[in-house]
């Protein structure tokens, strides 16, 4: 049956699909593991770099492996890392990552995965050596320098991300600690106005009789 629900499961896949091609944050619960997809053909150059953002001790377990199941890369327990291949055969490749080895703590994880070269930024530079402009070297020049840029930024956004989550938590520990202490310190203070009042109630019956 086709209708709103279908058209609006399409538009998902389509952004699913598009945003496994750049980068992505998600969160990843407690004792689950989740994979993710990509067609890729023979020979083109694919990386994948990941980073537990917040949770627990900030690792994860990663696994990427090829359209035959052929395990390519497998990391347990990791905060970070990059792999670098070149794909050997055209097909899916699926790359999960598993939080199942946490009981309590849910993970918040982000990953860019990268498939090919980047088209050169002057078409002619593709097809053959060509002695470059000025102006073309100047502006070839500001793209990487700006490609570096956004990588800087991508990474101290993910570190302020991670220093922050870490500062709440914290933050949320003292809290409870003061009020356990406060609850302490009144708890405390009744039981000594009880003593000091049995004291005196003892006192004036000793006096009384």
């Amino acid at each position: 049956m086709e209708g709103p629900w279908t058209a609006g499961l399409v538009v998902l896949t389509c952004y699913v699909a598009v945003s496994l091609a750049g980068e992505l944050t998600f969160e990843l619960a407690d004792n689950d593991r989740q994979c993710f997809y990509e067609d890729v053909d023979a020979g083109v150059k694919c990386t994948l770099e990941y980073q537990v953002v917040t949770g627990g001790h900030y690792d994860v377990d990663c696994l990427i492996s090829d359209p035959n199941e052929k395990v390519l890369y497998k990391e347990i327990k990791k905060q970070y890392d990059t792999y670098t291949w070149t794909s050997e055969k055209k097909g899916v490749y699926k790359f999960c990552f598993s939080n199942e080895f946490s009981t309590f703590t849910h993970k918040t994880v982000y990953f860019d995965f990268m498939v090919g070269e980047e088209p050169p930024l002057i078409p002619e530079m593709g097809d053959h050596d060509t002695a470059l402009t000025q102006m073309e070297t100047s502006c070839v020049t500001a793209h990487e320098n700006l490609k570096l840029v956004i990588d800087y930024q991508t990474h101290f956004r993910l570190r302020e991300a991670q220093g922050r989550a870490f500062a709440e938590s914290l933050n949320e520990r003292v809290n409870y600690w003061s009020i356990a202490q406060t609850v302490i310190l009144i708890l405390v203070g009744i039981g000594q106005v009880v003593v000091l009042r049995s004291f005196f109630t003892e006192n004036k019956k000793h006096q009384g009789i």
